[in-house]
């Protein structure tokens, strides 16, 4: 294993070829020996593999990977099986890195290497605005309350002093990971996650990590777009919240963690994007009567009713709390106009 070097692990599938340039060349621009960069072709069916290959020609310190379409989560398990450095990032590729982000991360991680995992902070770019995101306003190793904070995080929310902080304690690419450390705990991706890849690795990872870092400089800059599908009708939500749920459910049994009361929370917090995303939404075309039948089996197939009658209300904010109890109370028409006010104020 390379001493003190860093891999960074691009997967790439249909990428604006702008976007994509920007992102190696901010990744080069580091201009750093030390970093090697896995671009892992997944299958793509436009310029993208050819774009990867013209960077490797010009580049020791890239290496590429072209694959069938396999899913961003088989791809970045391929990037840290082919990761042979000491630590380990992931990179969006149509994402970028500010300058000197990593030379200066590799410089503090050089005489630091006890540290699991690393956080620095992030900006988000939307069209409107954009706005930067950090855990802390000093660089610091974290307490072991801090860590029991964003061990928590990815089943529920990142809560400092029961205040919600918006920093992604889910998100991959705001973190360095110690490579060892990455394979000695098996973390990898769940490959039949096709949603929330992000929180379910980081899940497993904060669970085992016993050193981590939140170094306050460098910058990474992530693309936040509003026709995300996010906001898109979604056949597949329900499918993958259950996947998701029962991914942190068998984590939390492995680890005996103790989180019941978080992913209960999480439940039924997902459930209002199945709502919203699926069954009430505009471009569900079944009949009313037809959703709520779907809606009511939904419940009764994967225990929905156990999380509602055993969630902790106080993890519940009160427009969460007044969801919950239209569910339980099975108030659909209630629960469809809430879902009617919720988008017009976030159009």
């Amino acid at each position: 294993m390379k001493k003190n070097d860093l891999t960074i692990i691009v997967p790439i599938y249909r990428i604006e070829e702008e976007y994509l340039r920007e992102c190696i060349e901010s990744i080069l621009n580091q201009k750093n020996d030390n970093i090697h960069t896995i671009l892992i072709d997944d299958g793509s069916p436009d310029n993208c593999g050819a774009i990867c290959d013209e960077y490797q020609k010009k580049n020791k310190n890239i290496k590429v990977i072209h694959q069938k379409n396999s899913g961003v989560s088989y791809s970045r398990n391929i990037g840290i099986e082919h990761s042979n450095t000491k630590w380990t990032t992931f990179v969006d590729p149509d994402d970028y890195v500010s300058e000197n982000t990593y030379n200066k991360i590799l410089d503090f991680l050089n005489n630091n290497d006890d540290i699991d995992i690393l956080m620095y902070p992030y900006e988000t770019i939307s069209k409107n605005n954009n706005y930067r995101e950090k855990y802390s306003d000093i660089s610091h190793s974290l307490t072991k309350e801090e860590i029991k904070e964003c061990q928590i995080a990815p089943f529920y929310k990142l809560l400092q002093n029961n205040k919600s902080n918006n920093y992604s304690i889910t998100a991959l690419w705001n973190k360095i990971y110690k490579t060892d450390f990455l394979k000695n705990n098996n973390c990898r991706f769940v490959i039949e996650a096709k949603k929330g890849q992000d929180r379910l690795f980081n899940a497993k990872a904060f669970s085992v990590a016993e050193n981590v870092y939140y170094y306050n400089d460098g910058l990474y800059l992530y693309r936040h777009y509003s026709d995300s599908i996010t906001n898109k009708f979604n056949c597949e939500i329900v499918k993958l919240t259950i996947i998701e749920i029962n991914e942190l459910k068998r984590i939390n049994e492995e680890l005996n963690l103790g989180f019941s009361r978080y992913i209960n929370a999480r439940l039924c917090t997902r459930l209002f994007s199945c709502m919203r995303l699926y069954f009430f939404h505009k471009d569900n075309t079944n009949s009313w009567k037809e959703k709520v039948k779907e809606v009511n089996e939904t419940i009764n197939n994967y225990n929905i009713d156990d999380a509602i009658k055993n969630v902790d209300w106080k993890l519940l904010d009160i427009k969460e709390k007044i969801f919950v109890i239209c569910i339980k109370y099975r108030l659909y028409r209630l629960c469809s106009v809430l879902i009617d006010i919720y988008n017009l104020k976030n159009k």
